[in-house]
């Protein structure tokens, strides 16, 4: 069985304060002028953003 998992930012809650980028040891997690970019592909999906983010706006979804 194969898992798909995504990386979903809850913008309600996001305050932008980059700290999920800034953690991300792969640098699957990038913010431009549009907004978060993820990268599945470079993604360990280690939870390292969701554990950092204060305002608990990230999480990480199976498909």
């Amino acid at each position: 069985m194969v898992n798909f998992l995504t990386v979903r930012i809850d913008d309600k809650k996001c305050e932008h304060c980059l700290t999920c980028v800034s953690e991300c040891p792969t640098g699957a997690l990038t913010y431009y002028k549009a907004g978060f970019m993820h990268s599945a592909y470079e993604c360990s999906y280690c939870e390292s953003c969701m554990m950092v983010c204060p305002n608990d706006a990230i999480n990480i979804l199976d498909m």
